[in-house]
């Protein structure tokens, strides 16, 4: 390679490394974003914070939150295709319809960086006593909060006042999860990790 060659290979390389580093305030930003999203840590407190600040937002009151022990992640299994049994009997009449054929089910995509050993799940179920359209509230803060909480369930018992007819506000039940990642075991293997630290 002639000197030539060789500075407009470090002028294209310098080039790069200042693109990246114009980016460079943008990704870091981004980092800080996920990190708050799936902590290292369980930080339930953080969390408790967070539900209590978007009710207030919202306009519901908390009546209860719970959360369990942190268990490890399990990669959701392959969906195996089901086989149609055909039915080898003649029809007697023509049949003018195409034969209804099962849809494909949808393909699982999975990190293999992501395991058991660095990512852990944490079940939370959060109650909360407000109207139809509080709750609504609630869920879109929680959901676009800094803290990813996936919902999975819901349920509401309606309140009643104090002459015994329904009144407009009801106990809302979500059930969910949070999450953990320990970036230092990521592909270390499939060892639990340890999420007790609530920093």
């Amino acid at each position: 390679m002639t000197v030539e060659e060789n500075n407009a290979v470090s002028r294209k390389e310098l080039d790069r490394l200042r693109a990246q580093a114009e980016k460079l305030p943008e990704m870091e930003a981004r980092l800080k974003q996920l990190r708050a999203s799936v902590p290292e840590g369980t930080d339930v407190p953080g969390f408790i914070d967070e539900i209590d600040r978007v009710a207030s937002e919202a306009g519901v009151v908390v009546a209860s939150y719970t959360t369990s022990d942190a268990v490890p992640y399990a990669p959701p299994a392959a969906v195996e295709p089901t086989q149609s049994t055909e039915d080898t009997t003649p029809p007697s009449t023509p049949s003018a319809t195409a034969p209804a054929t099962a849809p494909a089910a949808p393909s699982v995509t999975t990190d293999p960086t992501i395991t058991s050993g660095n990512f852990s799940v944490v079940p939370v179920t959060v109650a909360v006593d407000g109207s139809f359209d509080e709750a609504l509230r609630f869920v879109s803060g929680l959901q676009s909060g800094e803290r990813l909480f996936l919902i999975t369930a819901v349920s509401s018992t309606q309140q009643s006042g104090d002459d015994g007819t329904a009144s407009g506000t009801s106990t809302w039940t979500f059930g969910g999860s949070v999450y953990v990642l320990d970036p230092s075991a990521v592909g270390a293997g499939n060892t639990p990790s340890d999420t007790s630290d609530d920093s």
